[in-house]
């Protein structure tokens, strides 16, 4: 596989983690830099009109070490995502990724997000206007098309490449479907056909083998990983190194994940406070307790925490429970 360029971004990787709301925030993305320093990340993504009228409020802090990095910005005016785009690129962002792919509702009913795909001289139009504003690599994220009977995507990004946007990542499903159903890797491989620029395919991959599988049926260049990643922030180095070398790297023991889970949650109220911090790791706590003896129960336990001690006093109970398992099971050996 040849290394991956995006304008005059070049990877050391074949693997993006995308944008995620209420997921891919500051503390998520120092966690896969723990495991990962070279795959591509992106921020949650970011109303442009909210950032133009509140820029203080909303504009994406970034850190100096979790490059390479992107902001995704989401709208459906030129003029606020132009600036938008200027901001990104001023927070010092590797490339600015448009949102065209979003099939929530609330993002839709406004013409943003997978919305654009059925207004395709619009979404031509801002990212015309978007790649005219700054120097920083520009990307779009689309899916296959509004539904079945509109799948656009192959004609969308041959013009979206014409008039400069650098790479694209196709999510295998119509915005109809949502995350229902199975992605359709097939679709993707003609939006890769359709195109010179970099592809990213995304959708159902939950392992390196299926990501090696995507790149054969699709031709792309690289894969794109969301929910799998939750829980799992070592996978996009797993599977980075098996699309590179054939290996397998082993994922954390138990009690390792644990102490990931215990680090996370610090992470989270470092930056957020208490209250807020440990309400939204309550989510992430869960990911990373999945798969461990009497799991349900744990993950009940972790959604009615209010502090972080109560969190910490949870997870190292788990520790000790997963030690004296272990001992129990070597002694029995």
């Amino acid at each position: 596989m040849k290394k991956i360029k995006i304008g005059n971004l070049e990877l050391n990787s074949f693997v993006y983690i995308p944008p995620m709301a209420g997921v891919t925030d500051l503390a998520f993305r120092k966690m896969v830099r723990v495991f990962d320093k070279d795959s591509l990340i992106a921020t949650e993504m970011i109303s442009s009109k909210a950032l133009m009228y509140n820029p203080e409020q909303y504009r994406m802090k970034l850190s100096s070490d979790e490059h390479p990095v992107g902001i995704q910005l989401f709208g459906h005016e030129a003029e606020a995502m132009v600036n938008a785009a200027r901001i990104a690129e001023e927070e010092g962002a590797d490339f600015i990724d448009i949102n065209m792919g979003c099939p929530a509702p609330k993002i839709t009913k406004g013409k943003d997000g997978a919305a654009l795909m059925r207004e395709p001289e619009l979404a031509v139009k801002i990212a015309k206007a978007v790649v005219d504003s700054v120097k920083t690599p520009v990307t779009v994220k689309m899916r296959l098309g509004w539904n079945e009977c509109e799948k656009n995507a192959p004609e969308l990004a041959k013009k979206l490449e014409q008039i400069g946007v650098k790479g694209f990542t196709v999510h295998g499903r119509t915005k109809e479907q949502g995350y229902s159903g199975k992605a359709d890797w097939n679709a993707i491989s003609k939006v890769k056909q359709s195109v010179s620029v970099p592809v990213f395919g995304n959708g159902d991959i939950n392992s390196p083998e299926d990501a090696l599988r995507l790149i054969e049926i699709t031709n792309c260049d690289g894969v794109a990983i969301a929910r799998a990643t939750m829980g799992m922030p070592w996978l996009s180095k797993q599977i980075n190194e098996f699309l590179s070398s054939g290996k397998h790297l082993d994922e954390p023991s138990d009690i390792e994940k644990v102490n990931l889970a215990i680090l996370h949650l610090d992470e989270l109220i470092k930056i957020k406070g208490e209250n807020t911090g440990v309400r939204e790791a309550r989510r992430h706590l869960a990911n990373y307790t999945k798969g461990m003896p009497n799991s349900a129960k744990i993950r009940a336990e972790i959604c009615q925490i209010n502090s972080r001690e109560e969190g910490f006093n949870l997870l190292t109970k788990l520790k000790e429970d997963l030690t004296n398992v272990k001992a129990l099971a070597e002694t029995a050996y």
